[in-house]
């Protein structure tokens, strides 16, 4: 199983009523969860955005 811990991030997650506080993301095998064990991975995203879920629906493709 993948564990991953993203810390520091300014979180941006308008389904649950957060907007721009810094706090860790967990995911484990792929899928945001509440809490990973201390074995997991950590990314630093100090001064970073995390959008759990976020699609940029903008994108300009070929043109």
């Amino acid at each position: 199983m993948t564990a991953i811990r993203i810390t520091g991030g300014k979180v941006h997650d308008p389904a649950n009523g957060v907007d721009g506080e810094v706090r860790d993301v967990c995911l484990q095998d792929g899928k945001v969860v509440a809490e990973v064990g201390p074995e997991a991975r950590r990314i630093d995203a100090r001064g970073m955005v995390v959008m759990p879920g976020g699609v940029d629906i903008h994108a300009h493709i070929a043109g």
